[in-house]
């Protein structure tokens, strides 16, 4: 009989851990959840759009793809909110969810010393990595969840110059989240194979060149065949707005992307030698 089988769940230590992490997502949380009602704020005002947008447009292009690109537009009102989806201060929220959790939970545990005391209490390795994975994909969609009733809750405030397409920003998040809990599984993937500090350099590294080919792929015509090589292709935000369904081809990516990554990642956790 393998040990999984002997073992039961660790639900106490899937608390403990859920509870740890908790007061960091919730601050998390609430500064998206704010920023999207900011966001919305600005974009009511018509006016206050147009002297936006005209101060933009003396802009480098460059810097206005980091900010939107095509949808700097003031007739485009849910290109202009859909900003707050894609602003890089959002990104890094997400990317210290993302890098934090798992490093902390899987490699931080090790370089502690108390990853051998979770393990002496009856509790195999597979069942330490599903915990860690629960709590970071499970987290990382939550968020964007939260990030779409900060939209909700927006309308309910203010008073739109146009009707704000709520059913496609629902479809924006839940590709978001599922881009999400990618980047949360290509987490535990470096956590499970090395130490705390190397994991979030590769993690972190790996995300701000896919942020940034995204970026000149985008600004740069030539640069276009790069685009389907960046993870942030597979969220398209204006072709969501142009049609009534769904990406099925993008989710696919996506999700194959976090099962690969989660899958790889327990193998190698399973079978690796403590310490990291």
């Amino acid at each position: 009989m393998s040990d999984n089988n002997r073992s039961p769940f660790p639900f106490r230590l899937l608390r403990f851990w859920t509870l740890r992490i908790l007061p960091a997502w919730c601050l998390i949380a609430f500064m998206i959840f704010i920023f999207q009602i900011a966001i919305c704020g600005v974009v009511h005002d018509n006016e206050r759009v147009k002297a936006l947008l005209l101060y933009m447009e003396k802009l480098p292009d460059l810097f206005k793809a980091f900010i939107g690109g095509e949808v700097l537009e003031v007739a485009n009102l849910a290109g202009l909110i859909a900003i707050g989806y894609q602003e890089p201060f959002v990104l890094l929220l997400y990317m210290l969810y993302a890098v934090g959790v798992p490093t902390a939970l899987l490699a931080g545990e090790v370089q502690r010393g108390t990853m051998e005391l979770i393990l002496s209490r009856q509790t195999t390795k597979t069942h330490i990595y599903i915990c860690a994975g629960l709590i970071t994909v499970a987290g990382m969609y939550a968020l964007v969840l939260v990030m779409f009733t900060g939209t909700v809750v927006a309308t309910m405030l203010y008073d739109f110059y146009q009707e704000v397409p709520l059913y496609f920003f629902f479809k924006i998040a839940i590709v978001g989240g599922m881009l999400a809990s990618a980047v949360g599984g290509i987490a535990l993937l470096a956590a499970a194979c090395f130490r705390r500090g190397l994991a979030v350099s590769l993690t972190v590294g790996y995300l701000v060149v896919n942020y940034f080919i995204s970026i000149i792929a985008d600004w740069w015509p030539r640069m276009k065949w790069l685009e389907p090589t960046t993870i942030f292709n597979y969220v398209d935000g204006p072709a969501m707005f142009d049609t009534p369904g769904w990406p099925i081809g993008d989710m696919c990516v996506l999700l194959s992307l976090l099962a690969v990554s989660t899958v790889l990642g327990g193998i190698i956790w399973s079978r690796r030698d403590l310490p990291l």
